[in-house]
């Protein structure tokens, strides 16, 4: 496929996920106890937002900027798997909850910072004191130490790629360029050079050109985002159908099958015989 006709086929398949997975403005009862059920579905509509502003950058060739929403989406994707792969006590789910907790923390100790290097008067944050202190609480009643910077380290994506071999080289491929991108590296600036005079190099003489950009690594991030799309959407319903298949109760099972398996069908790590014969099983 190339880059239209790709683009065309990932909108349909997004609007059939929408439509008939996630069940977009239909209403949603979660009961007690199936809260990680419920976030990893939003996630996964976080990331069909992701790929959908991906979607919308390439087709206004905006490549270098859709490799941030890929980050992103690759980012996401790891969460799923790693809320997907949680213990019988949800110690992940109840790790990625605390992340807002220990993110403000970490915030409160560095505004704690600027205030004693005189940027700001701490009679700005008035609330400051009470709100760190009842972090500093939420926190040792969850088991964290405050005196071991480890534990309060945040979900990394480096540490969810060493779980998975495919994950991992995710990781050292395409999330390592598109962060070139986030992080505005050096060589992420070089495409909006131009040269002008053939005797001297970009680094010399140029002219600035922000309509450019780097039409050869279009179909790349478009295949890593959409594959990644598939792969998560697989993953995420050999998930339910395995722990949780009363939750599907309630959708439209025969298109559920035709929209995963078509998902499954596009991944090639993806066992595709026993994946459709085991959602086709726990669906009946």
């Amino acid at each position: 496929m190339e880059k239209e006709e790709k683009l065309s086929f990932i909108k349909r398949f997004i609007e059939e996920v929408s439509s008939h997975f996630l069940k977009e403005e239909s209403p949603m009862i979660i009961q007690e106890g199936y809260e990680n059920v419920r976030d990893i579905i939003l996630l996964y509509a976080k990331q069909t937002n992701l790929l959908n502003g991906l979607l919308v950058l390439l087709e206004n060739n905006y490549t270098e900027e859709s490799y941030i929403l890929l980050r992103s989406q690759i980012n996401n994707y790891m969460l799923i798997e790693y809320l997907c792969h949680d213990d019988s006590s949800k110690s992940r789910y109840k790790e990625f909850v605390m992340q807002p907790l220990k993110s403000d923390y970490k915030f409160l100790k560095d505004l704690k910072k600027a205030i004693d290097k005189g940027w700001y008067r701490d009679s700005e944050f008035p609330d400051r004191i009470n709100k760190l202190n009842d972090i500093k609480r939420e926190l040792r009643r969850n088991g964290y130490d405050l005196n071991n910077p480890r534990t309060l380290s945040p979900i990394t994506v480096a540490s969810l790629a060493r779980e998975d071999r495919l994950q991992f080289g995710i990781y050292i491929s395409l999330y390592r360029q598109a962060s070139k991108y986030e992080h505005s590296d050096p060589t992420s600036l070089e495409v909006y050079r131009t040269q002008i005079l053939e005797e001297y190099s970009t680094n010399v003489v140029f002219k600035i050109d922000l309509s450019k950009s780097n039409t050869e690594d279009e179909l790349k991030i478009l295949d890593m985002a959409s594959n990644t799309y598939f792969l998560t959407l697989a993953h995420l319903l050999q998930y339910l159908t395995q722990n949780h298949p009363h939750l599907l109760e309630t959708y439209d099972k025969a298109k559920l099958i035709e929209i995963t398996a078509n998902a499954a069908m596009r991944h090639s790590s993806i066992n595709k015989e026993e994946f459709i014969e085991n959602l086709i099983n726990r669906t009946e």
